[in-house]
């Protein structure tokens, strides 16, 4: 039993002398049993080292079982072995006589085992994200260096921008580095975010024409392709590598860049089928979620174009202020805002807020802008035509409750935010009401930031009534309008985002703004002015939408009893003032302005 064995047996003596070995244990070590009978333990663990295990053994008095233990025999120095050793004290009469091993391989289950950890760990880690350069390096980061010593990950130019990817691809295509890594700190052909080139023929353009994995299992005999790729040739030299894999990034057939698996001095063992296969499958893997991204991108990409052509290009001339903005579409949701004219030379701002980064938050988004506008042109006062809005917002939500694509695509309830003020330059007075959005900040001439303090109602679409808030705003002020996604929900990237352009402050405030630190650092942006009327800044949901505005000269004040009855309305048309009312009287001569 003990010579027909198929795991290694083997027995010592105390002093770790190997007095029997069977030939299972013989042809694990390469060994013939004259270079292991009688010799010490110790000097046989170059072969397999069991002297550390045998030793506790002896010294604890007390078995060990399934100790794994790893080398790279003799007899195949090219080939990681694994075994399970299990060891037993020998004792007789009490006393210790020496130890026994039985010794099994385990080196298909553990390379199985590993494979399936590793594939585990891509499915759980590749793809966090809906960014295609991130889900690239994802992989490197779970291939190094558990499977590779290096890896390189190239995408299509394409990719990055959203387009539909193409079939094999026989020329010289624009690739980009999205990602790589390498052990010991050592970089690669081309550095991460730079244009990758392809030099043809070489196993990178083999992969790309046929859509099929190159295994290189010996660098040293494809000398001759190297010399046509002068870059990765001073890699391979640089890093030592032996062995490589290269995999097409596919789906359906389509490419979408090239993955490369390249092993140096700490896998001596070159890669062969079994890992052509696992390289293959992580490719796989890699490219469902590149395309997941390349996906996000384009829907990103045309929500974030339609979004532009549903605002403003251009901030409008107006007498009572002047207005300058920065926004930045599609990020944390679609956010739109207006300037607006009113009659008697009065003027109208907004800002909303739709929830969603798809299509569909765009095209609700310009549906409720054009809705604000037309209200807005009926003269109502910003409560009223909250209100008006509101059974706007009510109807959007019946709407998409109605669509059978709501319940297959688990979309939200619908709600929106939206903000309205008016301001009179003439009476310097402000009114506002706001629908779950962040009231505006007002900075005074001498740079002293406050509040507006408008109550923020419920979000549209909750059928509630607004409240009215009306203030005075002194000559010169500066009026910041922004968007929830730069101050609410992002608390920490508001910081960065608003603070930079208000930046400076009152040494000695005259109120402190009841906000939290992180929007209290919002504060006044430019130089103060001294002209009439509000400035007005929206800050917006990127690094933000930012409408800086600053009145030209305000009208003086006009006396009530200049309104006999008729209501009184100005508006501006080719640099003329036209009053189409009763006639009213100014307080000062040098109006109307020049």
């Amino acid at each position: 039993m003990f010579e027909q064995a198929r795991a290694g047996l083997e027995v010592y003596d105390t002093d770790l002398r190997v007095l029997r070995a069977n030939p299972a244990v013989l042809a694990m070590r390469g060994l013939p049993a004259s270079q292991v009978i009688g010799v010490g333990l110790q000097d046989l663990d170059p072969h397999l080292p069991l002297s550390p295990i045998i030793r506790e053994v002896m010294a604890e008095a007390s078995p060990v079982f399934d100790r794994p233990v790893s080398t790279y025999p003799a007899a195949d120095p090219g080939t990681r072995h694994d075994y399970a050793v299990t060891a037993y004290p020998l004792r007789e009469q009490g006393r210790s006589i020496g130890a026994a091993s039985m010794i099994h391989e385990v080196t298909d289950q553990v390379r199985r085992q590993e494979e399936l950890d590793l594939l585990s760990i891509a499915r759980a880690r590749i793809g966090s994200s809906l960014d295609a350069a991130r889900t690239a390096q994802e992989l490197t980061e779970i291939a190094v260096p558990a499977f590779a010593d290096a890896i390189a990950v190239d995408l299509l130019e394409s990719v990055f921008a959203g387009d539909a990817p193409v079939g094999p691809v026989t020329d010289q295509p624009p690739m980009k580095r999205a990602g790589f890594k390498a052990r010991e700190g050592q970089y690669g052909a081309y550095p991460i975010g730079s244009t990758s080139h392809f030099a043809i023929p070489t196993p990178y353009t083999q992969a790309l024409a046929d859509l099929r994995p190159r295994l290189v299992e010996s660098v040293v005999s494809a000398r001759r392709w190297l010399a046509n790729d002068r870059l990765r040739a001073e890699f391979i030299r640089r890093t030592g590598v032996h062995s490589l894999i290269v995999t097409p990034l596919t789906v359906h057939g389509l490419v979408l860049g090239l993955a490369s698996f390249y092993r140096a001095g700490s896998h001596p063992e070159p890669f062969d089928e079994e890992d052509l296969s696992l390289a293959t499958q992580l490719a796989a893997r890699t490219a469902l979620c590149v395309d997941n991204a390349r996906r996000f991108t384009r829907e990103h990409t045309v929500a974030t174009t339609l979004q532009r052509s549903l605002l403003p290009r251009t901030a409008p001339m107006t007498a009572a202020v002047e207005s300058s903005h920065c926004y930045m579409p599609g990020r944390y949701g679609a956010h739109w805002f207006d300037v607006l004219h009113l009659s008697s030379c009065r003027i109208g701002l907004v800002i909303g807020y739709v929830p969603g980064e798809d299509l569909l938050a765009s095209v609700v988004m310009g549906r409720l802008r054009t809705a604000v506008s037309t209200l807005a042109a009926m003269d109502l006062p910003p409560d009223e035509l909250l209100v008006h809005l509101d059974d706007v917002a009510q109807r959007l939500a019946r709407e998409q409750d109605s669509d059978p694509l709501t319940l297959l695509h688990a979309r939200p309830p619908f709600t929106a935010s939206c903000l309205y003020l008016t301001y009179d330059p003439v009476s310097r007075r402000c009114t506002a009401a706001s629908a779950g959005h962040e009231s505006p900040l007002v900075t005074s001439p001498q740079g002293v930031v406050s509040e507006l303090d408008v109550p923020r109602g419920e979000p549209l679409g909750r059928g509630v009534p607004y409240e009215l808030h009306t203030t005075q705003l002194t000559a010169g002020s500066l009026l910041s309008l922004f968007s929830d996604g730069s101050a609410d929900r992002y608390p920490a990237d508001a910081d960065e985002r608003v603070s930079p352009s208000c930046a400076r402050r009152s040494p000695t405030p005259r109120r402190t703004p009841r906000r939290s630190a992180t929007r209290r650092r919002t504060r006044c942006c430019g130089e103060r002015h001294r002209r009439t009327g509000p400035r007005c800044w929206w800050p917006g949901p990127g690094p933000s939408h930012r409408t800086t505005s600053r009145p030209g000269p305000s009208r003086p004040s006009r006396s009530r009893s200049a309104r006999p009855g008729g209501r009184h309305a100005t508006d501006w048309r080719s640099g003329v003032w036209r009053t189409m009312c009763s006639s009213p009287t100014w307080s000062s001569a040098n109006w109307p302005p020049t």
